[in-house]
């Protein structure tokens, strides 16, 4: 695809650019730190219901209402981001992005209602959330033609990452000593100034690279899997492998969701941890998520894509179908979440470059936000098949088994989109 470098531009330009989008992405990791805020967010808006235990507590099906509409906005606000950022560039939407998240995430610090917190914290921030980081990985695709895998990785994992910091952060900024106020919505207040600030600072640098730029000495190997023509979105749906990858996606971040939608209070409830120490879940998850993301999208970039992401059908059915034994305990719960959290990364990390990979890089904002909607439809049955479950029989035992079971069928679909397009490998088999 590429013999030789059109466009000489200082290595280090393209690792300012990637680092600024970690920067930025850092902040919008707290999507997934959120689960610390549910129990109080619910309890201050009045969302409440009596429980299996015939005491009243924070409902938590309307915490996952909220959770899902904010991820289900996420490939909107891409999209959106996608089609702008081709005619005015990446800086601009990263920063109109961020203005929306910071924006939305200070003003669910004032919500009085359910309906005023969806529409602060699930639409606005959604939105503002899938403009900026949808400008941020294609961009840092694009300027990584020699490690998609590696770059994209790096990319979401700072999500991670941030989930990591964020989680912690948020349960101190609403302790009694710290406080202003009511403690949830005085967290949402700080955070979201904070992250408005970070990210349009981060925006000034991410631009992208010129059309048809390749690092000096890189050359492409020829890979089957790997598109020499560059897609747009019509050409792209009209394709059985869009729709096999579409279904696969879905289905790798099916389980992911499931638990980081409710992990504060899967360990509260199910381990009956203190919030302090149920913290510890979602910010071990966080780190997982990370390092999953730059640990999968290198090893893809080593042994291929869809290999990769059999593997990690295999590790999260493995975590998922064992669950309901090892839930009980704080030890064994921390373990099985970070091997879901390792995959959910991987997942997230991956897909980048392999839409990249199947149909074209030119296209890629466009093309991936389309594909990203699969992460949407996972975003509303993943939360809502577990908060459901334990809202019905007062566990998530089933909850997770149904999650397994999604994760074997992502495995076949894995499985039959990489045996269509090496028929050689089937064949040998």
């Amino acid at each position: 695809m590429f013999d030789q470098n059109p466009h000489p531009i200082p290595s280090l330009k393209r690792w300012k650019v990637l680092l600024a989008g970690i920067l930025a992405n850092l902040c919008q990791g707290a999507a997934y730190a959120s689960s610390v805020f549910a129990k109080p967010m619910m309890t201050h808006l009045g969302c409440v219901k009596t429980g299996t235990d015939g005491m009243m507590a924070p409902d938590m099906t309307k915490w996952a209402i909220a959770f899902s509409i904010n991820l289900t906005c996420l490939p909107v606000g891409m999209l959106i981001s996608g089609k702008l950022s081709h005619r005015r560039g990446p800086r601009m939407m990263v920063a109109v992005g961020g203005v929306l998240f910071g924006l939305g995430m200070f003003l669910a610090g004032f919500s009085t209602s359910f309906l005023m917190f969806v529409l602060t914290f699930g639409v606005l921030m959604g939105l503002g959330s899938g403009g900026a980081y949808g400008a941020i990985v294609s961009t840092s695709v694009k300027w990584f033609p020699d490690s998609r895998g590696l770059a994209s990785g790096m990319s979401v994992g700072a999500l991670g990452f941030g989930t990591a910091i964020i989680a912690p952060a948020a349960v101190w900024l609403m302790s009694p000593d710290v406080a202003s106020g009511i403690p949830v919505l005085f967290a949402f207040r700080v955070l979201g100034v904070a992250f408005l600030a970070v990210i349009s600072v981060a925006s000034m640098v991410i631009t992208d690279p010129p059309h048809g730029y390749a690092p000096s000495g890189f050359t492409a190997r020829p890979d089957a899997s790997v598109s020499a023509i560059d897609f747009r979105w019509t050409e792209m749906v009209a394709r059985w492998k869009f729709w096999l990858l579409y279904v696969t996606y879905t289905c790798g971040t099916f389980s992911g969701l499931m638990i980081i939608s409710q992990a504060s209070p899967i360990a509260q409830d199910m381990t009956k941890l203190s919030k302090e120490l149920a913290a510890t879940i979602p910010a071990a998850i966080g780190l997982a998520n990370a390092f999953g993301r730059m640990l999968w999208g290198l090893v893809s970039d080593w042994v291929g894509r869809l290999q990769a992401i059999m593997l990690m059908f295999v590790i999260t059915a493995v975590a998922m179908f064992t669950l309901p034994q090892t839930v009980g305990e704080r030890t064994t719960l921390l373990v099985a979440s970070v091997f879901i959290g390792l995959c959910y990364g991987g997942y997230l990390g991956i897909f980048p470059s392999l839409c990249a990979d199947s149909f074209g890089p030119r296209h890629l904002a466009v093309n991936y936000a389309i594909l990203f909607s699969a992460f949407s439809v996972a975003a509303i049955a993943g939360p809502q098949v577990g908060a459901k479950i334990k809202a019905m029989t007062g566990s998530y035992d089933n909850a997770f088994i149904i999650a397994g079971i999604v994760s074997a069928t992502g495995l076949v679909a894995a499985l039959v989109t990489h045996f269509s397009i090496n028929p050689r490998s089937a064949s040998a088999k």
